[in-house]
């Protein structure tokens, strides 16, 4: 006959092996629920609403679907804000995030900017008297949008390579 004592079954191995998975997971939970359930700088849907404006953008406003060729008159209205627009897709009457169909809290700036090597993150094209290319100290900057000032969020880049009036660039969409 046993004893109580040894008909237990349970060897002191037993319980510090189960003790060890339970401060492991726990410590698992205390980790990394919190990073979980909070909130990312600037927001997780931002990197979304970058593609989704540069999407529409090369798409539907200002080229023909399934290409990446842009129409230079379109392009030029778009990013002088001039109204009417000529291509009739946007309202440039509007301000810039109701023509993006984006919501107010977001801050962005569209610019187009040559596709070399050589660019650095300020370097956009310009519109000059018809024709696109290089600022020259003269023409209209393809930019439209507000200027990002240091401090004020995490800056998402969306970018997508076009051409332009015979000229290679990249679509460059900034949010945040």
């Amino acid at each position: 006959m046993q004893s109580p004592r040894t008909a237990r079954g349970q060897l002191t191995l037993d319980f510090l092996t189960g003790m060890a998975v339970f401060f492991v997971v726990v410590g698992f939970v205390f980790l990394f629920v919190p990073g979980l359930v909070s909130s990312t700088p600037g927001g997780q849907e931002d990197p979304l609403v970058a593609d989704r404006v540069a999407n529409q953008l090369v798409d539907f406003h200002l080229g023909e679907p399934a290409t990446t060729s842009l129409d230079p008159a379109c392009t030029v209205d778009f990013f002088s804000q001039s109204s009417p627009d000529s291509c009739g897709t946007l309202e440039t009457s509007e301000p810039l995030t109701d023509q993006l169909g984006i919501d107010d809290r977001y801050r962005v700036t569209v610019s187009i900017r040559p596709d070399d090597a050589g660019r650095t993150d300020d370097t956009v094209l310009c519109a000059d008297g018809g024709s696109i290319g290089p600022c020259t100290g003269s023409g209209t900057p393809l930019t439209v949008g507000e200027t990002y000032q240091s401090g004020e969020g995490t800056v998402v880049t969306a970018e997508r390579h076009v051409s332009i009036d015979g000229t290679a660039a990249v679509l460059v969409v900034e949010v945040w």
